[in-house]
């Protein structure tokens, strides 16, 4: 083996045991002559087959857009061609408006139950919840990086797709059989979005869409000082630390990078103060907050329900960019406590109806589904959005090969990133 190619191995091995993070490993490859495209071809390479052999929650491999996992079936789905259960209670488990309650109230009526909503304040109060029985529910929201910390833990059930048409029908073809739930054994889509900046442009005189590098701008935003937002959540604060150090292995478990995303994220405090917040869409939309971390969503909830009288929402701004800006989807799963299991598969298919879905879009919560029928010409065009948030509205092809998706993480890692967080927020 000559030199050079000996060398890389060695920095490939190194990186692959975690003794180099991806940077170093870069810098070693340059540093003995390598061409910089192909030595991020080959990091990346190396990267995404140590993924493949770390495993998750359960000695679950750990899915990514280009090693999909198809999530082991730990009893049978239910049979085909049974009645719904009808009377007392159906129980949901999501994120605070989140849901329309009309659309709720109206498939209670339908199938004769009362409807119950429990709500949690992000993904690790959920599956603490859920595993500890605090909440029973029948049906859950649930984060794509955390199915696999479900399934393992036996809090959801198997599908039954006979029961979900409206799957096939309506959602787009490459959330059929997703990356992180493979054939779609345990979970149906919700929302997609990207997470991004928005930003007022009667507030924010730069044009950040145009910055050589738009994360940038939380770390010059002294003239924002007080008007300021950091998404309140445990991976996407310190995702954005790193893409602003343009730190693209979001899925890293190097606790090196974690310290340095954290110690960038420690240092917007004097910059600009920001907030640590969940309700963009309101402190958007009502003009309190003038730049914020966000969710595209957030963006099209703001201009859909909390403009100030006489704003038409023409000032508001988002800024996410494939391979530059994460995307993610939400998803629904039947939870292990259920009561009405051939109900709650009918929950799954009335979310993906096509009219049910576009209600709760854009009559309520802001947040695109991944449905075929609804695309950012036809929003325009319905004036359901405005222009100026056409790039909050994505596509099939911006979910796939790619893109940037925080995945799930070995259980060690996701500790890593929660203690992490857990030291921003307390301000230690």
């Amino acid at each position: 083996m000559k030199e050079r190619e000996l060398e890389t191995c060695c920095i490939l091995n190194d990186l692959g045991t975690g003794r180099l993070s991806r940077r170093q490993a870069l810098r070693a490859l340059l540093a003995i002559g390598l061409a910089a495209a192909l030595a991020d071809r080959m990091v990346d390479g190396a990267l995404a087959d140590e993924a493949g052999k770390q495993t998750g929650p359960g000695g679950l491999p750990l899915a990514r857009p280009d090693k999909p996992v198809t999530l082991p079936l730990h009893e049978d789905p239910i049979k085909s061609g049974l009645d719904p259960e009808t009377g007392g209670t159906f129980k949901l488990f999501n994120y605070a408006e989140y849901i329309d309650t009309k659309l709720v109230d109206a498939f209670g009526a339908k199938y004769g139950v009362t409807m119950e909503i429990n709500t949690f304040d992000d993904m690790d109060q959920a599956i603490t919840k859920l595993a500890t029985r605090a909440v029973q529910p029948d049906v859950t929201n649930i984060t794509t990086q955390r199915i696999a910390q479900a399934v393992a833990g036996k809090l959801t059930k198997p599908l039954n797709l006979d029961y979900i048409p409206n799957l096939k029908k309506n959602v787009w073809p490459s959330l059929h059989s997703p990356y992180y739930d493979a054939e779609s054994h345990y979970t149906v889509p919700y929302t997609v979005y990207g997470t991004g900046i928005g930003w007022r442009t009667e507030k924010v005189s730069e044009d950040i869409s145009k910055l050589d590098n738009p994360w940038s701008i939380f770390w010059n935003a002294q003239n924002y000082k007080g008007h300021v937002g950091v998404l309140d959540d445990t991976r996407e604060s310190l995702v954005m630390a790193m893409l602003y150090r343009r730190q693209y292995d979001v899925n890293t478990e190097d606790p090196a990078e974690i310290e340095k995303a954290l110690t960038d994220l420690k240092a917007l405090i004097p910059i600009c103060n920001p907030k640590v917040a969940h309700a963009v869409y309101e402190s958007l939309g009502k003009g309190t907050m003038w730049l914020h971390h966000t969710w595209s969503g957030d963006l099209l909830n703001a201009y859909l329900a909390f403009l100030p009288e006489g704003d038409d929402g023409s000032t508001l701004r988002y800024w996410g960019a494939k391979g530059k800006s994460p995307i993610q989807n939400d998803a629904w799963a039947i939870c292990s406590s259920t009561t009405k299991p051939v109900l709650s598969h009918l929950w799954l298919n009335y979310l993906l109806d096509a009219d049910v879905a576009y209600k709760n879009f854009v009559e309520f919560n802001g947040y695109q589904p991944p449905q075929v029928a609804i695309t950012a010409d036809s929003l325009i065009a319905n004036k359901a959005i405005p222009e100026n948030l056409r790039n909050t509205i994505y596509t099939t092809e911006d979910a796939g090969l790619g893109t940037i998706q925080e995945g799930t993480l070995t259980v060690q890692g996701l500790a890593i990133w929660q203690k992490a967080y857990a030291q921003f927020v307390s301000g230690g």
